[in-house]
């Protein structure tokens, strides 16, 4: 035996595996569910346009909030914006500044996007806090919402028929902080068992809740379900955010918050993880070195690993990344190739390794129902699907040391494509594999890597939906709707 061959041997031995199998004729029950959705939506400062991305990695969602931060973000969707005067008359339809919201929301609608509405405002970094105190008068500031989700679902004032469904109450009044909430936690109980009151009492069908709550500050939290509990207040979601680098973290997080649910009568209440990210520190030394992860394999891994767990280990109606808008730093999944300053000409869009772990969770998405997988390596994170389109797998490897990946597949039905992303590798097709031979697989998965593995489904083919502009009272830019989707 030759040098090179025995330490080849050596190496093959010693490197950890994972054996894996599922059998795509035993789905599970559980439907895939919309865990992919986005923080800010396609077309942001209009230069910036993503919606032919959107549609291929099919984003289901889009949560507003910071919108258009920091450019322009006065303008868009947090109550100050669209009602200008507090003092003003509520009742008076001049006296609201829909225009700008109108125009993104309608962006998010042409590319099949439902909307998380934050009612509430964006985080205030500046020392001298302006809408972030609680309103003066909490009647009022929920007459105000009144009316603003009557002029998306019910056309009030030259408004629309838009059904959104999820309609959120502030965020991060947990924080302890006057970034996000400039009152103490009792008046935050106080302001919300008025809005949400209100709010249901209007509207019975759309989903009212909140409130984004940080994750970080248990006690306030606990303290707040306490009081939906004793006051039967509505709370159709609960929303949460965290940003981590694995997802343990998160998975107990939902853990705590689906127990405290329970105890306080709320078993049925959806919850939504509307915020994440990679972010593993926030101290001043560790801190930065996440961003650029953010965009390379790293963040990508994180990606593919969080979906798997929400889907996998939780019962999350639903998720958010925090973030799809390019301009801010927590942009993992574009990059901006060229910059070209004007609507028709504008950047264009780059998507990194993480895009592509959005894409594949999307593809399982497609398929629509889970099915069961068995690994014996606890490190890898798996997810399986079926469904009349095809059958797929991803398999995520988190860890810092390749593993010897051997997989049983049965049932597929169809031939299979091997897509791979890596340091080296963005979404490469390293294998096809036809059905017959799919029940023994062996492959190496590199460290910190995601693998997809399965129907070779066509990217979803933009459709620009004009019915989105029904009922419009200002006519969409031109360019907006026939430079892409013509």
């Amino acid at each position: 035996m030759s040098e090179s061959t025995a330490f080849n041997r050596v190496t093959r031995t010693a490197m950890p595996t994972a054996n894996l199998s599922v059998d795509f004729d035993r789905p599970t029950g559980r439907p895939i569910r919309p865990l992919h959705g986005m923080n800010s939506g396609p077309r942001n400062t209009i230069v910036y346009d993503a919606r032919s991305r959107f549609v291929e990695a099919g984003i289901p969602f889009v949560r507003l909030h910071d919108i258009e931060y920091p450019y322009g973000s006065g303008e868009f969707v947090d109550v100050p914006c669209i009602f200008k005067s507090f003092d003003a008359d509520e009742n008076d339809p001049a006296n609201y500044s829909f225009a700008q919201t109108d125009e993104y929301i309608r962006q998010c609608l042409s590319v099949n996007a439902g909307i998380i509405y934050r009612l509430g405002v964006s985080i205030e970094h500046a020392p001298t806090k302006l809408y972030t105190y609680p309103p003066k008068d909490y009647a009022k500031w929920a007459r105000i919402c009144e009316h603003i989700i009557r002029h998306y679902n019910e056309g009030w004032a030259d408004g629309f028929t838009w059904n959104i469904a999820y309609w959120e109450i502030w965020n991060e009044s947990d924080a302890e902080s006057t970034k996000t909430w400039a009152g103490t936690q009792q008046q935050f109980i106080e302001f919300y068992t008025v809005a949400a009151r209100h709010l249901k009492a209007c509207f019975p069908h759309p989903k009212i809740g909140g409130c984004g709550f940080t994750g970080s500050h248990h006690g306030n939290v606990d303290r707040f379900l306490a009081a939906v509990g004793e006051r039967a207040l509505p709370l159709d979601f609960f929303s949460f955010h965290t940003y981590s680098a694995t997802p343990a973290h998160p998975v107990a997080l939902w853990r705590h918050f689906r127990d405290t649910l329970c105890k306080i009568g709320h078993a049925d209440t959806e919850i939504w993880l509307d915020e994440w990210n990679y972010m593993g520190a926030w101290d001043a030394i560790n801190q930065p070195l996440y961003y650029p992860a953010m965009k390379d394999h790293r963040g990508a891994c994180y990606y593919a690993a969080m979906l798997c767990a929400m889907q996998s280990e939780t019962d999350m109606a639903g998720a958010a990344y925090f973030e799809a808008a390019p301009v801010k730093e927590f942009c993992g999944i574009f990059n901006v190739k060229e910059m070209r300053v004007s609507i028709r000409n504008g950047a264009t869009l780059e998507p990194t390794k993480g895009f592509y772990a959005f894409k594949s969770f999307n593809a399982l998405y497609r398929m629509g129902e889970e099915v069961a997988v068995n690994c014996d390596n606890k490190d890898i994170y798996t997810l399986a699907a079926k469904g009349d389109c095809g059958n797929g797998l991803l398999v995520v490897n988190q860890g810092i040391e390749p593993v010897d990946l051997r997989l049983s597949l049965a049932g597929c039905g169809t031939d299979l494509v091997l897509q791979l992303t890596d340091p080296m590798r963005t979404n490469e097709v390293i294998r096809r594999v036809l059905c017959e031979n799919s029940e023994h697989v062996s492959l190496f998965l590199p460290a910190q890597s995601f693998l997809y593995a399965g129907t070779d489904l066509p990217d979803p083919i933009p459709t620009f939906d004009k019915d989105c502009y029904a009922g419009v009272s200002v006519a969409p830019p031109k360019e907006w709707v026939n430079d892409i989707f013509e």
